[in-house]
């Protein structure tokens, strides 16, 4: 056993993301957020990624010795980055809720809104995507993160599988057949998964950037951008998000900067090369990521409340108060938000 720098940086790693875990759990406990919010994925993404940074640690001090611990450190790092993925998404959307006439996003239908999909028509529709295919997303037109949030599943799956593969590998014979048929199909799975999370990565700034247009337009805000702050975060958020897609698919189609490669581990597990370029180009672009969006709990203080929803009786939203007459009121009433959604 050995404590070297693969270990290091994954130490290093492991605090980070721990000392957002212990602020964002504190901010749950002093009700600055609230569970049922988007807060909620972000916090399981900085869960997954503290147990992955452990395993970092194990893989790292015992090598090959315990596979499993290897093969967790790979599954956990994939989900990792679908749920930031994923979290991005639900921040957009937040802010649709907050931010647009009536409270509703163009994303996604909200709960107890007549465009709320049921469980069956949910279960119906994942079927056509499984049967359909690309073809399926004519059925999600009503209902765009649906799409985004299935094809997400699917490409997280993929990718699941394809580690299962590389742990059933033997390699230890590593030009054997047998293991050389297993890398392959795992290679063509994880490069299939990380290329759909890159897709929908694009499409992700597509959607920022459309949301910016129309509150430049509509927002009446005073500045040089003229946008709302949140939106600005969102948008730089976007850039390590898709230098960390553009890796996961470079480390899963080329065989120099991937898991299979031999000559990127030694005797303890990584080589300081192989190391430097996981941890810069895969660990540190979901941090950054993470703490952008932490960051617009800040941006977003003062918005205004999701206006009620009553679909039953038949009753329109609630008109949304204007932003800056709400934070207005509250610093002369001294009353500040209980939390932030």
């Amino acid at each position: 056993m050995a404590f070297h720098g693969e270990a290091g940086a994954a130490l290093v790693f492991l605090i980070l993301y721990f000392a957002v875990f212990l602020g964002m759990l504190s901010a749950y406990l002093t009700h600055r957020l609230k569970w049922r919010s988007r807060w909620s994925i972000l916090f399981f993404h900085v869960t997954i990624r503290v147990a992955s940074q452990a395993c970092g640690i194990g893989f790292a001090i015992l090598g090959f010795k315990n596979i499993r611990v290897f093969l967790a450190f790979l599954i956990l790092g994939a989900e990792g980055y679908f749920t930031l993925v994923l979290c991005t998404f639900r921040f957009v959307i937040s802010w649709h809720q907050h931010n647009l006439p009536g409270g509703v996003s163009w994303l996604e239908p909200r709960r107890g809104s007549n465009s709320q999909l049921t469980p069956r028509q949910r279960t119906q529709r994942i079927i056509m995507f499984v049967v359909l295919g690309p073809f399926a997303i004519l059925f999600f037109r009503d209902n765009l993160m649906a799409a985004f949030h299935t094809v997400l599943i699917l490409a997280n799956t993929a990718i699941i599988i394809g580690g299962s593969f590389l742990a059933n590998a033997n390699l230890s014979q590593f030009d054997s057949p047998d293991t050389q048929h297993k890398l392959h199909i795992s290679r063509i799975l994880r490069t299939a998964g990380q290329s759909v999370f890159l897709v929908c990565n694009a499409l992700l700034l597509v959607i920022l950037l459309i949301t910016a247009r129309n509150d430049r337009r509509t927002g009446g805000r005073k500045g040089f951008l003229r946008v709302h702050p949140t939106l600005v975060v969102l948008t730089i958020t976007w850039i390590p998000l898709i230098i960390r897609g553009v890796f996961g698919v470079l480390q899963s189609a080329d065989f120099v900067l991937s898991y299979y490669d031999p000559n990127n581990y030694g005797e303890f597990g990584f080589t300081p090369h192989f190391t430097v370029v996981e941890y810069l180009m895969g660990v540190t672009t979901e941090w950054v990521a993470c703490v952008l969006l932490c960051s617009t709990y800040f941006t977003s203080k003062y918005d205004p409340p999701k206006p009620e929803i009553k679909s039953h009786s038949g009753s329109v939203p609630q008109p949304e108060a204007n932003p800056q007459h709400e934070s207005f009121a509250q610093e002369k009433d001294g009353v500040g938000k209980k939390g932030s959604n």
